[in-house]
């Protein structure tokens, strides 16, 4: 997969990405929202990223999604801050 570090992915985009190696969906909806509804990934709430960091150490791109796209994105970099040598995406638009 092609390094780029600030982009936007659509869910087109993001069917072709999610199956290559270390790649990870980071769904950052509260725990109810993923279990009512997910397309899989890791639920880390927004709330529980400083405790639950260790969970993205093998993963060596993460794809950043929510509900609408609005709080991923806002999150999105704060994942880059907290993890700068990951490969650290956005999925615009959020989880549907």
């Amino acid at each position: 997969m092609q390094e780029n570090y600030n982009r936007n992915i659509n869910q087109t985009e993001l069917q072709e990405i999610i199956n290559c190696k270390n790649v990870c969906l980071v769904d950052v909806r509260e725990e109810i929202e993923f279990h009512n509804f997910n397309i899989g990934g890791i639920n880390i709430p927004s709330h529980l990223i400083n405790e639950q960091l260790y969970l993205l150490e093998s993963y060596d791109v993460l794809i950043i999604g929510c509900s609408n796209g609005t709080i991923s994105h806002i999150l999105t970099r704060v994942f880059r801050k907290k993890l700068p040598k990951k490969n650290i995406l956005h999925l615009d638009k959020g989880i549907y």
